[in-house]
């Protein structure tokens, strides 16, 4: 049994606005999210420049859901329901939600806490005790590592909407949300469920998390380019810009969808992974791992290299991913020089990188490039590098036919992933 799957319901919450319609106008309109940014109580961290969630504007809008749990569960939760509601699922009744059928995967980050960091529990000897921590257990809250684990996420969701198909978690670093897209795809078109939430959240905008992406040399330190600072495919990049938020999809049989009279944004054609096994800070040399996944992703669409309109391209700004994603991208539309017809678009220089969510919103804007017919912009690609020779759509959104598209999502230890999406034509 294989069955078509199409995108009913959009959610998001991330700097450039908390719904997807705000996310998708600042994005056309090559809006940044990104600005000054130190953690909290400090103020001589050498990242200088992220792309925050606004507190105040998310606590306005979505009150409860500004309780003190994790951050990117915050944010999870009003992206889910956002798109539960556009997709005209966010309550159970007549019929319209058959029990068990749908189900919830997202991709996360590592948990913000732990809780014996947070509650330290010594017995006698001065060791962690847990009876020590039990007798303590009043003073733990929400906000505590005990809640704060790698399947909150999914658990919550499927909870708070009565979810009670499959609830899953992939944690595959940048790649994340993107391998949990993919599944919840390949679980509808098996026919095990109806619908599925999919989509990512993370926050790494702490101090701990960020102390360890600097040790690793992942984000950026410079402070010549301010808020222009992430300069995909661009001479003068120099890191990664992290970034906060969620967005998740509703992705349905075509079967549901049509009983239903839902609206359908697009077609989620393919999906393809890979592993380059090559080092855990640095993609392959020449690419492999990542034109593996966009190779598989269009065979498993049954869609011909040729037929591909756009790519939205991980591009992260980082020394080493941008050359080597177009390296790849050459690769596999290298018949007839097809990759010289690419319109290529880089998201996070207008989202900074969203971690482990990082692939949803960059969905959401594919799904939506083929709805509309418009490639946002790569913006801040001032000092073109010749290693960088694809067409990258500079400065300014481009209107376009758009009938297939390419989104990537290549993370740390070599985890790729990437999915089609096509025009739904019932």
């Amino acid at each position: 049994m294989s069955r078509r799957v199409v995108v009913t319901g959009l959610g998001a919450v991330c700097g450039l606005g908390l719904d997807w319609q705000t996310m998708w106008e600042g994005l056309c309109e090559g809006r940044s999210a990104i600005r000054a940014w130190q953690p909290p109580g400090v103020d001589d961290f050498p990242v200088r420049y992220a792309a925050p969630v606004d507190d105040a504007a998310f606590a306005a809008r979505y009150g409860a859901d500004a309780e003190p749990v994790e951050r990117r569960v915050r944010f999870g939760l009003a992206a889910a329901g956002q798109a539960l509601a556009d997709a005209g699922l966010a309550a159970d009744g007549d019929g319209a939600r058959p029990a068990g059928r749908i189900g919830t995967a997202v991709g996360s980050g590592v948990p913000e806490r732990d809780p014996l960091e947070l509650l330290p529990a010594l017995g006698e000897d001065g060791r962690p005790s847990w009876q020590a921590l039990y007798a303590r257990r009043d003073q733990l809250d929400r906000s505590s590592g005990l809640f704060c684990t790698n399947d909150a996420l999914a658990a919550g969701i499927a909870a708070r909407h009565r979810l009670r198909g499959p609830a899953l978690n992939f944690s595959t670093a940048c790649a994340g949300a993107t391998h949990a897209i993919g599944h919840g795809f390949r679980m509808i078109r098996r026919g095990e469920v109806d619908a599925m939430v999919v989509g990512g959240a993370d926050s790494v905008l702490n101090l701990p998390t960020m102390t360890g992406l600097h040790l690793l040399g992942a984000p950026s330190t410079s402070e010549l380019f301010g808020d222009r600072l992430c300069r995909a495919f661009d001479r003068d990049r120099s890191g990664l810009v992290a970034a906060e938020g969620a967005a998740m999809l509703v992705l349905e049989s075509e079967e549901s969808a049509r009983r239903r009279g839902a609206t359908v944004y697009a077609e989620v054609a393919g999906f393809g992974s890979s592993l380059d096994a090559y080092q855990v800070t640095a993609p392959h040399p020449d690419g492999v791992g990542a034109a593996l996944a966009m190779r598989r992703a269009l065979t498993d669409g049954g869609v011909a290299p040729e037929a591909v309109d756009s790519v939205n391209a991980h591009g992260t700004s980082t020394p080493l991913n941008d050359p080597i994603e177009t390296r790849a991208i050459k690769d596999v539309f290298a018949g007839g020089e097809h990759y010289r017809k690419l319109a290529v678009t880089a998201n996070k220089t207008m989202l900074g990188h969203l971690i482990a969510a990082a692939g949803a919103p960059e969905l959401i804007a594919t799904v939506l490039s083929v709805r509309d017919g418009i490639v946002p912009p790569t913006l801040n690609l001032t000092n073109p590098d010749p290693a960088c020779d694809l067409d990258y759509v500079p400065d300014k959104a481009r209107h376009q036919e758009v009938s297939v598209a390419v989104s990537n999502s290549f993370g740390f230890g070599g985890l790729n992933a990437s999915l089609v999406v096509r025009g739904y034509d019932d």
